[in-house]
């Protein structure tokens, strides 16, 4: 079944590696499929954006708790694995992995934006969290964040 889960962060410190919104999977045993991540500004500042793993998840600001309404499936459910949306500002980081996975920039306008697509299964595994954060010290400014992403009770290998 597909998932997604959306919501506004707020702006990160100016320090390198400060995590802005994270797709965080609490299950023991279910990996979590990525297949998008959407990342729009809605203020006209420029700023980095950085894709990392995490293997802690930190306290955020705020969380956001997928539920049925989440599902894209007309049978609706809640995601099998609890997965949260965790928004910034934290008041402890999560633990960030480097080197991160991709990086991206966007310019000074409001509305700007990217989505990073998986063609490839990039899996998010039990006890882990896929991050959007800050490559250089400097503010990632609020944006709005959407994660969208798979779950199966198994995966076959490719």
């Amino acid at each position: 079944m597909i998932f997604s889960v959306g919501g506004r962060s707020a702006n990160t410190a100016a320090t390198a590696g400060h995590v802005a919104a994270a797709l965080w999977n609490p299950h023991a045993t279910k990996l979590l499929r990525l297949k998008e991540i959407w990342v729009y500004k809605t203020v006209g500042t420029a700023d980095n954006h950085r894709l990392s793993k995490i293997t802690t998840r930190g306290t955020p600001g705020s969380t956001v708790t997928p539920d049925a309404d989440n599902c894209w499936s007309p049978n609706k459910i809640a995601p099998p694995s609890g997965a949260l949306l965790d928004l910034a500002a934290y008041s402890v980081q999560p633990t960030v992995e480097s080197p991160g996975l991709a990086n991206a920039n966007l310019p000074g306008t409001v509305g700007s934006g990217f989505i990073w697509t998986f063609d490839s299964p990039y899996y998010v595994e039990p006890g882990t969290g896929i991050s959007v954060n800050t490559p250089q010290a400097v503010i990632l400014q609020a944006s709005d964040f959407t994660f969208i992403w798979e779950e199966r009770e198994t995966w076959e290998p490719r």
